[in-house]
């Protein structure tokens, strides 16, 4: 898994949100998504994965919904 590519996938915010979901320090979160190990790693993976689920959900939902109302 390349976190760093993983990165790329999140919105504009995300790094923000996944701070206060997590409660760790920004500039651990930010060494994180460099790439570095950190002691906090599994904890942001989790809230990094939970993050990115919602979002990709909230994302398809949106679309079909638009999609939807754009056809009619």
């Amino acid at each position: 898994m390349d976190i760093q590519q993983i990165r790329t996938q999140l919105p504009l915010g995300a790094v923000k949100e996944i701070v206060k979901r997590s409660g760790i320090n920004y500039a651990t979160v930010q060494r994180f998504f460099r790439g570095e190990e950190t002691k906090e790693n599994l904890n942001l993976m989790q809230v990094t994965a939970q993050y990115l689920k919602e979002y990709k959900e909230a994302k398809a939902s949106a679309i079909m919904e638009l999609q939807a109302v754009a056809s009619v």
